[in-house]
């Protein structure tokens, strides 16, 4: 059974995210992006229509080779037959999600509607590995709800509370991105790695009580909302945070088109960890009530802010459950996927069994001659290496403090990059992060995460490593005493590291070299970032990587798949550093 799944519309100026899978026998066969295509951060207004093309071409497939079509919201719909009761199909918005001059037919094939946050449900629980889990889902909105409560158990996922948008945790952590002035996307990740700086001064009266099951808003927000002459959408209360934060929080009210010349994130320290704080109270106590409704040893997560790293740790190390796991594109791009497999198992019980995703790469990789056309476009010969070679000559480039460009393998789905799409540097000077936050254009208090042995983790850092978060760098851990001054370059102001652990028989090529790197240096990790620059989304074609080689010269090594090239000297030297 084919079933493609999208999510996205072109003809909602918010929609962002979008992305497109094709699913073959409840198996990830193909999932990408649009972003990665159209070169639009987020996408957007942009819809999926490319990356449903992408993921037809990759297979060899017509639209009409499809069996079915999943959408990851629950439209609005004039009229539609219902499949479930997340679940309506209808073709009345085929020809806006799927162009009919892109995709080729004339009657409009039917698609269906599944339920927000059900496809959000369904991708994590689907993907984890687990036979039954209790399902938390925390994001900005989804039909009018903002948090909903599943427990998932086989091919079922049965919901058991919903909170409404005006308790929205996601709009709530993006407003206080946009108050600090990081805006609502890239914002809420860089609020997050801010949030360590500062200290809580002014605690948040937002709270859940765990027990009764209800919210509990500050004054002014509640009052906003209830002199609100229309019940307030998500956006409305995303501008009552806003201007609650402006009016009671430092540094308070300023004219932004003035204020932006002189802005200076160090204001935002202390706003930032009470908005943090706040945001793992609240996770916490849904997590206690969850508990409470389930009984599940199993916690599986999804939605927006589940891509918040202290969260998920802090609720790892809680221990209100015994496992945990967040699918790696927890945002909306993850809910292409959710909708195929959420399909999949309410039209036909999968007689195969989910196991734990390994990766998420599920996108495309390049021939050979695919990978020289465009070393040649860029006026170079590169050197084919054998694995064995690629490994022993990156090893050596970062032992001498070179930043490598490193694609091999298949594009991976969502926002972190585990060795695929990656800018590769040496830990152990500081000035490593100065030297990738500069590539990248990224302020430079902004934190490094590395790749580390999964058999070296327990060496260099604290805790247990849940691997249901640390295999996807959706976690932190600290990092041991002994070792912080050996890696400098990836240990945050509060010694936390947003780890990725690397494994032997998943990473092949990855882990060898981590693991040479190790017998070189006796630093079992390397810095690992994602492979794109200010404002551009993670690569996805060999050109895209050349480009940023040849226009970064503090970028000294290429490595795309197995053709190498390098530049004769690295621009830092450590030992001409005052």
């Amino acid at each position: 059974m084919k079933i493609l799944g999208i999510i996205g519309r072109s003809d909602i100026p918010t929609a962002h995210d979008g992305s497109a899978a094709l699913i073959i026998d409840n198996k990830i066969k193909f999932a990408i992006e649009q972003e990665r295509l159209t070169r639009h951060r987020y996408a957007e207004g942009e819809g999926a229509a490319d990356a449903a093309q992408a993921c037809l071409e990759q297979a060899r497939l017509q639209l009409s080779d499809i069996d079915y079509i999943a959408y990851g919201w629950l439209e609005d719909l004039k009229s539609g037959t219902k499949v479930s009761q997340e679940i309506t199909v209808s073709d009345e918005l085929t020809p806006i999600i799927l162009p009919p001059k892109q995709f080729g037919y004339k009657d409009p094939p039917p698609i269906n509607f599944v339920q927000h946050h059900h496809t959000h449900a369904a991708v994590t629980f689907f993907t984890s590995g687990f036979d039954s889990a209790g399902v938390l889902v925390i994001d900005g909105q989804g039909e009018g709800v903002a948090i909903s409560l599943f427990h998932a158990q086989g091919d079922k996922i049965e919901p058991i509370e919903t909170y409404p948008v005006i308790n929205s945790m996601g709009m709530f952590y993006g407003a206080a991105s946009a108050r600090a002035g990081f805006g609502w996307h890239p914002g809420p990740g860089k609020l997050m790695g801010l949030a360590p700086f500062g200290q809580i001064r002014q605690p948040i009266d937002f709270k859940f009580d765990p027990d009764t099951g209800h919210f509990l808003l500050p004054a002014p927000i509640q009052k906003a909302i209830n002199e609100s002459s229309t019940p307030p959408t998500a956006d409305d209360v995303g501008m009552f945070w806003v201007h609650y934060f402006e009016d009671y929080f430092f540094p308070y009210r300023q004219n932004w088109d003035t204020y932006k010349s002189y802005y200076d994130a160090t204001n935002y320290v202390d706003f930032a960890a009470s908005v943090q704080k706040t945001l793992e109270n609240l996770a916490h106590n849904l997590a206690l009530r969850l508990k409470k409704l389930t009984g599940e040893k199993n916690l599986v997560l999804s939605g927006g802010c589940a891509l918040n790293c202290n969260m998920n740790s802090m609720l790892s190390e809680s221990k209100l459950f015994d496992n945990l796991y967040v699918f790696p594109a927890a945002n909306d791009a993850g809910c292409s996927i959710g909708a195929a497999l959420a399909l999949s198992n309410t039209i036909k019980s999968p007689k195969i069994s989910v196991k734990r995703l390994i990766s998420p790469g599920f996108g495309r990789t390049y021939t050979n001659q695919e990978i020289i056309k465009a070393l040649t476009k860029f006026g170079f010969q590169a050197e084919k290496l054998s694995d064995e070679e690629i490994v022993d000559h990156v090893a050596q480039d970062l032992a001498d403090n070179k930043i490598i460009t490193w694609f091999r393998g298949q594009d991976e789905f969502g926002p972190r990059a585990l060795g695929r799409r990656s800018f590769l540097s040496n830990p152990s000077q500081r000035e490593t992060l100065g030297r990738l936050n500069k590539i990248k254009g990224r302020e430079m208090w902004r934190p490094l995460a590395p790749s580390i042995l999964r058999e070296k983790a327990n060496l260099v850092l604290e805790g247990d490593l849940e691997p249901g978060l640390h295999r996807y760098m959706l976690g932190i851990a600290i990092v041991k005493s002994e070792w912080r001054s050996k890696i400098p370059a990836v240990v945050h102001v509060d010694f936390s590291t947003r780890s990725h652990l690397v494994e032997k028989e998943q990473d092949g090529i990855y882990w060898s070299l981590i693991n040479k790197f190790y017998e070189t240096t006796g630093i079992p990790l390397v810095c690992n970032t994602s492979l794109n620059i200010a404002g551009e989304p993670i690569v996805h074609k060999p050109e895209q990587v050349l480009e940023i080689y040849t226009k970064q010269d503090d970028v000294q090594t290429l490595v795309i798949e197995n053709f190498y090239l390098t530049k004769t000297e690295s621009l830092y030297n450590p030992n001409l550093s005052s």
